[in-house]
C-alpha cells in the first residue's frame, strides 16, 4: 500500500485530528497506508518546555517520517512544516495536501502571545479565535506548559518566495474562505503557481479537517 504521512495542527494529535475526523478510514478505503506523525511538543507524551528545544521543527520531523511515502497530508502548522521539507529536498515527500494554510505562512502566528497568555492562565477572557484553538488543543491531552513553549520557540520554520520556488511536489492547497487564521491566501498561492488551490465557503480554521469536501479532495488527489 502506498503510505501516506498525516501531520496535525498546533495543539493537535494524530487521533484527535485526523483519525477522529476520519481521515484513516478513507485513506485505507481507498487504498493508502496511513501513518500518523507526532510534533515535537505534542500529544499525552509532552515534551521539553523551553523554547530553544523547538529550534528545528522540520527536522525534528523529518526523523519521524518513515521512508518511501507516497504522500503527505498537513493541516495547520503541520502543513508549514512539510513545505519547509520540501523546501529542504524538493519532491522527496511525493504529493502533498496542504490544509489550513494561506498568507499567514510569511509571518509569526498573529495569536501566539494571546494563546501563551491563554495557557498559562494569565487571562480570563480570551477572544474567540484562540478559544477555538485551545478548545482544538485540549482533545490532543497536550501538556500546556509544550504547548506554550512551541509558540515562543525561535522563529521557524521561515519560508519565503524564492524558498518556494524550489518546490516540485504536486500539491494541493484547500482553505476555507471563512478561517480566520489562514486567509488570505493569494501570496501563498502567487509562490506556487503550478499548485492546485480550492476554496470552499466555511467551516473556519479548526474545523476543516472534519469537512467532507476536504477529505474527499485529498483523497481524489491522491488518487492521481
Amino acid at each position: 500500500m502506498k503510505r501516506v504521512a498525516l501531520i496535525h495542527g498546533w495543539g493537535g494529535s494524530f487521533a484527535a485530528t485526523w483519525e477522529a475526523d476520519g481521515w484513516s478510514c478513507a485513506l485505507r478505503a481507498a487504498g493508502f497506508d496511513p501513518v500518523g506523525v507526532t510534533i515535537a511538543g505534542h500529544g499525552p507524551d509532552g515534551g521539553s518546555h523551553d523554547p530553544a528545544d523547538y529550534a528545528d521543527l522540520a527536522g525534528d520531523l523529518a526523523a519521524k517520517l518513515p521512508a518511501g511515502l507516497y504522500g503527505a497530508i498537513g493541516f495547520s502548522l503541520g502543513t508549514k512544516l512539510l513545505l519547509e521539507l520540501e523546501a529542504r529536498s524538493p519532491g522527496s515527500l511525493g504529493r502533498l495536501v496542504l490544509g489550513g494554510i494561506g498568507d499567514n505562512i510569511f509571518a509569526p502566528e498573529a495569536a501566539g502571545p494571546a494563546l501563551v497568555a491563554a495557557l498559562r492562565g494569565e487571562t480570563a477572557d480570551p477572544p474567540p479565535q484562540v478559544k477555538a484553538l485551545l478548545a482544538y488543543a485540549a482533545k490532543s491531552g497536550s501538556d500546556p506548559a509544550c504547548l506554550a513553549a512551541l509558540l515562543e520557540r525561535p522563529a521557524n520554520p521561515v519560508l519565503t518566495e524564492d524558498r518556494l520556488a524550489t518546490v516540485k511536489a504536486p500539491i494541493l492547497i484547500f482553505n476555507s474562505r471563512d478561517d480566520a487564521v489562514a486567509q488570505p491566501d493569494t501570496r501563498l498561492c502567487r509562490a506556487m503557481p503550478h499548485a492546485r488551490h480550492h476554496l470552499i465557503e466555511g467551516p473556519g480554521h479548526v474545523a476543516l479537517t472534519s469537512d467532507v469536501r476536504f477529505r474527499e479532495a485529498a483523497v481524489a488527489f491522491l488518487s492521481k
